[in-house]
């Protein structure tokens, strides 16, 4: 969102003199209110001049945007937003992993070999605009002469009216953002840390938990990414999500209790969410539609036993689409002149995704494992020169990995036959002496745990 400035007004009258002030088409004709006097004549002014009243409203939607608080709330979650796009419908992320490595031989014998081309070590991930919304209020002639009347209804006006197109946008930015987290979690793509032990232990020795997994990620690891990249995040890059009941016994005893504060803080920047378990499901149905995979109450009871999230400042991959000059937001009125009211519009266009290459691990009272694999279908039947989409189902605790590695039997790979990173099974056509192919499906959080299917060869 375009940045916002700070109006100190505490009146009407100085609130209306602001707006008089900022426009132009009022500053030059119309007198500023006196302080304790009734802003009604004024008003009068304004809304018996189509002109005036125009500019008014004008100048009020972009208060709404950057002053009027009452109800006002600022997201936590702010970080998340990573930019605008101005052009093109995706987000192409790239990544490089570390080079390769050779050893060093005075004799060697490959006298060309300084000239073979080397690929980087390059990652990359498709991002897509896939939140395309608009909020609509309306207000009305006789709105605007009411407010007019009293101390307070000018700000009502445009708190309850303007206002609240952003509220509704901020608001929902926070609960998608919050649902992403938590399915990534749920999906097993982020670095599980258990607590031992987490019930019996004090504050100061749950923090002393959640520094320890911080500073190990100020190095090179592979360990907290579902991509494998090695990656450092240092402290002033990282985000430690805390819940809010883990928070108050932080503040209240361990800060309150240290004599060396610094000592106690943690480095990484603190945000709030309020509760891993909590999540408007009515509002978020309503965004995201079949996108939106409700929690059962198992996964609710899962989410309930987290007390922080570590991640990486990029870890969200937010961005506008540009619908403005100046913003990632579209602001748009119009006046019906058969019900003299005015329809306010906000359209907004976004990315709303996460990161697979950067840093990011949550914490659990719970052992992480995998209970089983099962593949889906387990048994079919698939033609030569055909092919079947496959599935597997891992049954977690702790937020393990639910990854599966693919395979197929040794013969069937030999005649030929392959099998996707996403479970694909292809049979080519000119397939000879397999009749029947097994499919295994295998954790890759622990190899022990496999599931398997047996495909028949028509």
């Amino acid at each position: 969102m375009p940045s916002r400035t700070s109006l100190s007004a505490k009146t009407s009258a100085e609130l209306l003199s602001y707006i008089i002030n900022v426009t132009p088409e009022l500053k030059e004709n119309i007198d500023l209110p006196v302080q304790g006097e009734s802003i009604q004549p004024i008003g009068k002014i304004i809304i018996n001049n189509q002109r005036y009243r125009n500019a008014f409203i004008n100048t009020v939607n972009l208060i709404g945007l950057t002053v009027i608080k009452r109800n006002g709330w600022d997201n936590p979650w702010n970080f998340t937003k990573r930019g605008t796009l101005r052009f093109g419908q995706q987000i192409r992320e790239l990544i490089n992993d570390l080079c390769n490595v050779y050893d060093y031989n005075e004799n060697f014998s490959n006298k060309e070999r300084f000239l073979q081309t080397v690929v980087p070590n390059v990652f990359n991930y498709i991002h897509e605009i896939n939140f395309q919304k608009f909020y609509q209020t309306t207000t009305s002639d006789s709105q605007l002469a009411m407010a007019f009347d009293s101390e307070d209804s000018l700000f009502d006006f445009i708190d309850n009216a303007i206002a609240m197109l952003y509220e509704s946008l901020k608001y929902d930015t926070y609960i998608v953002d919050k649902y992403m987290l938590c399915r990534r979690i749920l999906d097993g793509t982020m670095t599980s840390i258990k607590i031992d032990d987490y019930a019996t232990l004090t504050p100061r020795q749950r923090v002393s938990a959640l520094k320890s997994v911080s500073n190990k990620m100020t190095f090179r690891s592979p360990n907290y990414n579902p991509a494998g990249v090695r990656r450092a995040t240092s402290f002033d890059d990282q985000i430690m999500i805390i819940n809010t009941d883990f928070e108050a016994d932080f503040s209240t005893e361990v800060l309150a209790t240290s004599y060396f504060r610094n000592e106690a803080d943690m480095k990484s920047r603190l945000v709030l969410i309020d509760g891993f378990n909590s999540h408007d499901t009515n509002r978020l149905t309503e965004l995201l539609g079949s996108a939106f995979v409700n929690f059962t109450s198992a996964e609710l009871t899962q989410l309930a036993t987290i007390p922080a999230v570590l991640i990486s400042h990029e870890w969200f991959m937010d961005y506008d689409y540009a619908l403005d000059t100046e913003s990632g937001e579209k602001q748009t009125e119009f006046f019906n002149p058969t019900t003299l009211e005015n329809n306010h519009f906000l359209h907004a266009w976004r990315v709303f995704s996460t990161s697979p290459f950067e840093n990011g691990a949550v914490f659990t009272s719970d052992t992480p494992s995998v209970t089983s694999v099962s593949v889906s279908p387990s048994i079919a039947t698939v033609s030569k020169g055909q092919s079947l989409q496959l599935s597997a189902t891992v049954v977690t605790t702790g937020f393990a990995n639910k990854s599966v590695g693919w395979g197929v039997d040794e013969t069937s790979e030999q005649a030929g036959v392959t099998i996707s990173q996403d479970g694909k099974l292809y049979v080519p056509s000119d397939l000879t002496g397999v009749t029947t192919i097994t499919v295994t499906a295998q954790s890759i959080y622990d190899g022990t745990k496999t599931g398997t299917a047996t495909i028949t060869v028509a």
